[in-house]
């Protein structure tokens, strides 16, 4: 689905996406024909809304369709720039919650979740941080964590707002490659968790050297993530949608 939203865009001036996202609200449009009353979930999703001022809240969505996901997800994808019409939400203004917590790990390095008591996954990825971020300073965990960044793939195309049919077939056959790769490299065979932390390792080192010599707008954002540690420690930043 997200795949065919991607080809379908196809507008490759400037101008005219910024003009299609928002004056014309192409996100919501997007979203609406993403989520269906058919839809039933069967990997759990999370993800945050920051409430003005500054409030974060992380939503979990699972299992059957729920009309409220619209809602909440609109508000995740809000930015004051990138929509005319702000959110709301129980009468409070919404926005996406990225922009206090770009890097939202911490529902999923909890040891309870809104499923009961969470087995630890054997890996995290990630898409994407700011290459110069570092989620250990900020998150104790075993659990191995691979921050991709797609645009490794692409050699940091500076196109970043072409979306004409030719060159989002050119960024997803790459993408696709590279993940297969990517895939090949972590789950080809069983591994323990010290072989899958080496090999996370091994793929990290290849690609931070070359994506910390491209300019990242995350690199704008982190900094929120150190404001956002107050809001982490609510017992009840956690909410569910289902």
């Amino acid at each position: 689905m997200v795949e065919r939203l991607y080809r379908k865009i196809d507008i490759s001036k400037k101008a005219e996406l910024f003009w299609q996202v928002f004056a014309k609200d192409l996100l919501s449009k997007y979203l609406n024909t993403m989520l269906s009353p058919a839809d039933k979930l069967i990997i759990p999703v999370v993800f945050p809304v920051c409430y003005i001022p500054l409030i974060t809240r992380y939503y979990w969505i699972n299992g059957a369709y729920n009309r409220l996901w619209k809602r909440y997800m609109n508000a995740a994808t809000t930015y004051p720039f990138l929509r005319l019409v702000p959110s709301f939400i129980k009468g409070r203004m919404a926005i996406d919650g990225g922009a206090v917590d770009c890097i939202p790990l911490y529902p999923l390095l909890k040891k309870e979740t809104p499923f009961g008591a969470a087995e630890e996954p054997d890996v995290i990825l990630v898409l994407h941080f700011d290459a110069r971020y570092d989620y250990r300073k900020t998150f104790k965990t075993d659990i191995p964590v691979l921050d991709l960044d797609v645009s490794y793939c692409n050699e940091f195309s500076k196109a970043h707002y072409d979306f004409s049919g030719e060159e989002m077939e050119r960024r997803l056959q790459k993408s696709y490659e590279y993940g297969k790769s990517v895939g090949r490299r972590l789950f080809s065979e069983d591994k323990t968790r010290e072989q899958m932390q080496a090999a996370v390792n091994e793929i990290f080192i290849e690609e931070h050297a070359a994506r910390q010599q491209s300019f990242s707008i995350d690199r704008l954002v982190t900094i929120l993530n150190v404001i956002s540690k107050a809001f982490r420690r609510d017992t009840n930043c956690m909410k569910k949608l289902f």
